[in-house]
């Protein structure tokens, strides 16, 4: 691979499953330094309703419409029930040819990264995987599976992940941490923050208009078993029942298959305000977490959530699970607590602290430094060297 050293801009394919909205600020940003080629299985996926605009994207975009099906993902050891959409993802080889890549760049262990490996081996070309699971939510996978996993991060160049969680879950396939360049995630962090500092100045305007009063919890996702809906709900309840309890309400961002219940909920619980919106596109969330005081992500299984990388450089302190990705990089004492949501004397303390606590405001400084590190720009900046490096071994 010595002709590639001298390469000015590498060609770099990135193979992913869909486009959501808050990625089109780091490919972009890739492709200020790369000339970026992004092959998706699917723009969007079944149970996605937001809107992704691609008339501004820097990069090229090449949309497979793979075959796919919908299967349950069973999590008993959480208590959780959920459909996902599997891709096979057969287009991808040809997609590879086409675009000739100097690196490629691969979501996860599916059918796109066996595809990539095999482009990569036959052409020479370096391949990343890019892995956001964690222990908690992939390290519970079955034998074969973990031994294909083995396979695809011992045939890897390189790998990228959202921080210590996902690396870990790679070391225990094999990984060399050496060779994992984390802090790949984050949203346009510049974008949200200007965005929520406009609507902090209507934000009493914002409260009235909805009907919220005394501190207000913000939870945005969907309304599913996995985001922790259901455990919310009953902490919620047993903290209003408590002696003296402060004013708070819940304002509730997002649409799913618990939103029946939840409205059923809501009537049983007419002594606590409850606000729900149903689903919001991205770019009017801004509105809602200018209004909020607080935070709750009650997930029992997720990755890293941006939500709550959102949540932060919004000013917000939050109540961090611990099943949450994003906790081990942005849970600290000036930014909110952890708890378990599965625990139900954990989840009542800590919604019963937060709704007393002096805590209303994240520090600036702490913002800053958050929203600098996973600025689109600066993550640009790691994929690129990333990129560079991987040519270069």
């Amino acid at each position: 691979m010595s002709n590639l050293h001298s390469i000015r801009t590498p060609r770099v394919t990135l193979v992913t499953n869909m486009l959501p909205p808050y990625r089109v600020g780091f490919y972009n940003e890739i492709a200020r330094r790369v000339d970026l080629t992004v092959v998706l299985d699917t723009l969007s996926e079944f149970n996605r309703a937001w809107q992704t605009g691609t008339d501004d994207c820097r990069f090229k975009m090449v949309t497979q419409n793979c075959r796919s099906f919908i299967y349950k993902r069973h999590r008993q050891d959480v208590h959780y029930t959920e459909r996902r959409q599997f891709h096979f993802s057969e287009l991808t080889y040809r997609a590879l040819r086409e675009s000739k890549p100097d690196a490629i760049i691969t979501a996860e262990f599916g059918f796109r990264t066996m595809w990539s490996l095999l482009y990569g081996a036959i052409h020479k070309v370096p391949v990343t995987v890019y892995s956001e699971g964690t222990l908690h939510t992939e390290g519970h996978v079955g034998l074969i599976k973990r031994m294909i996993r083995r396979v695809i991060v011992s045939q890897a160049t390189r790998f990228w992940t959202n921080g210590p969680e996902s690396t870990r879950l790679l070391e225990s396939y094999g990984a060399d941490p050496a060779r994992v360049d984390e802090g790949m995630t984050g949203i346009d962090t510049t974008e949200w923050c200007a965005g929520v500092e406009e609507w902090r100045s209507r934000r009493e305007a914002v409260r009235a208009e909805l009907g919220l009063v005394g501190r207000v919890f913000l939870f945005s996702g969907s309304l599913s078993p996995r985001k922790g809906i259901l455990q919310m709900a009953a902490a919620a309840a047993r903290v209003a029942a408590e002696p003296d309890c402060p004013t708070f309400s819940l304002l509730i961002l997002g649409d799913g298959e618990n939103r029946e219940w939840l409205e059923e909920w809501i009537r049983k619980n007419p002594g606590i305000k409850v606000v729900t919106t149903g689903f919001v596109q991205h770019p009017e969330l801004p509105r809602y977490f200018a209004a909020a005081d607080w935070a709750i992500l009650p997930t029992l299984d997720d990755n890293w959530p941006l939500a709550t990388l959102e949540t932060l450089v919004a000013g917000l302190p939050q109540l961090f699970s611990i099943y949450n990705g994003a906790t081990a990089d942005l849970c600290h004492s000036d930014t909110g607590v952890e708890f378990d949501p599965l625990d139900e004397r954990s989840f009542q303390t800590a919604l019963s602290g937060a709704v007393r606590s002096s805590l209303d405001r994240v520090p600036q400084e702490r913002i800053r430094d958050i929203s600098e590190y996973y600025s689109a720009s600066s993550q640009g900046g790691r994929a690129a060297l990333s990129v560079r490096n991987a040519i270069r071994d």
